[in-house]
């Protein structure tokens, strides 16, 4: 099962990967981007090709 995370350190909250994630893998709560279904990701990289602070890694 891949692994989504998010460096919290890293990530300039622009949702992008949100937006561009055509599984819901991520989704917005209280105002910051959230891994919320790791299980449903495909490994298509549209979250860390988008990203433009790199905080996203993905694991299979």
């Amino acid at each position: 099962m891949p692994v989504v995370e998010i460096d919290s350190d890293l990530c300039e909250n622009s949702q992008t990967c949100e937006a561009v994630c055509p599984e819901d893998v991520f989704a917005i709560e209280n105002g910051l981007v959230k891994v919320v279904s790791s299980a449903d990701c495909t490994l298509c990289w549209k979250c860390v090709e988008n990203c433009s602070s790199g905080a996203i890694r993905l694991d299979d």
